[in-house]
């Protein structure tokens, strides 16, 4: 099996050729690029990269983290799926997400043998969710894309509360504003600007911490420099977004209403679409209304102890790739998407050897 990695980036094929001829360094490379998806890549020195971050965020996240990557990968293997998929860490990357974010809120007092078999139990519902998903949103051409993972982490972090493993009160925003001493909280001024924009970047790993960011800019800058550009602003168009309508300071801080933004100009801007002027304006108005949906999410979710992690983004990038057929926008289904730089190369050698 070939598994050329979709960016340009130094070794990085190398290093593909070495692992496709072992099968442990084969599922290593899974296990990374299970990593590298979280940011929509399949280049495994990225993936390297963002799981350093995750145990940065804490020991407990990273574990959580890698462990979900780990059993999806291998239960991806066990019931054959689709193996280039797989391999590209398509179809885990929803379950390490479930970790990551949940490892940081519970099991609180430590980690025991109920952490394993919790987020083994997380990551096996959360892969055949995502294979579900996979199946139903081919009808229309379209990826379910973090839909798995917000749907495990609205039935665990539920179940988790009814047995004991998180107190009732626990949320991301209790969590996270943890982290944030009492002068953090401020009117808004440049400084507070800053922060909710590195900690929507941040967040993407459960941080809020500006050496997550700056790891997480590092891993973005090793696969797409338009994806780097994208993060910066998805994440201050969300937070600003919040800011205007006079969200709470402490969600936006901790960068709540950030990530969802910084997420859909993943997929829109270049992958789901071709860039031009109107859907690079289009593309800004969208990461804006992600804060919307996560200020009526976090209202909703709240109110049974849960909260709406990548549902906002989802939505409306899953409603823009099934309306694409009736939108004057260049639509590139799920099937070509490598990095931004390479989607439009991808599918015109697709198409040409179809043609032939």
């Amino acid at each position: 099996m070939g598994a050329l990695a979709s960016c340009d980036f130094p070794l990085l094929n190398k290093w593909k050729d070495v692992v496709d001829a072992n099968k442990v360094l084969g599922f290593i490379d899974a296990v990374l690029c299970a990593f590298a998806q979280i940011i929509f890549s399949d280049n495994s020195f990225s993936g390297l990269v963002l799981l350093i971050a995750s145990f940065l965020v804490s020991p407990q996240v990273g574990i959580a983290g890698l462990w979900s990557a780990i059993v999806s990968v291998a239960f991806c293997k066990i019931v054959e799926a689709p193996p280039v998929v797989t391999r590209m860490g398509v179809h885990s990357f929803c379950s390490t997400l479930s970790g990551i974010i949940m490892g940081g809120l519970v099991f609180v007092d430590g980690i025991d043998v109920r952490f394993f078999i919790f987020f083994t139990l997380s990551s096996i519902f959360c892969t055949i969710t995502v294979l579900a998903c996979s199946h139903i949103f081919s009808t229309w051409n379209a990826s379910a894309l973090g839909l798995p993972f917000g749907f495990t982490t609205l039935v665990f972090m539920g179940a988790a509360q009814n047995m004991g493993f998180v107190s009732q009160s626990e949320t991301i925003v209790a969590h996270a504003a943890s982290n944030l001493s009492p002068q953090d909280i401020l009117p808004w001024g440049s400084g507070e600007i800053i922060q909710a924009i590195y900690s929507g970047i941040s967040e993407l790993l459960g941080g809020t911490e500006w050496i997550i960011a700056a790891l997480i800019g590092v891993a973005l800058l090793m696969s797409s420099r338009i994806d780097f550009i994208s993060a910066i602003l998805g994440a201050a168009i969300g937070a600003l977004t919040a800011m205007f309508f006079g969200v709470p300071n402490i969600p936006v801080l901790i960068g709540l209403y950030g990530y969802n933004g910084m997420l859909l100009m993943f997929v829109l801007n270049g992958r789901a679409f071709k860039i031009t002027p109107k859907s690079y304006i289009l593309n800004l108005i969208l990461a804006g209304m992600t804060s919307i949906l996560a200020a009526w999410m976090s209202v909703s979710f709240g109110l049974v102890g849960a909260v709406c992690t990548a549902f906002p983004f989802s939505i409306i990038c899953c409603l823009m790739m099934i309306a694409a057929p009736n939108m004057d926008l260049e639509y590139r289904p799920a099937i070509y998407w490598g990095v931004p730089e390479t989607v439009g190369k991808i599918k015109a050698k697709a198409e040409a050897e179809n043609n032939a």
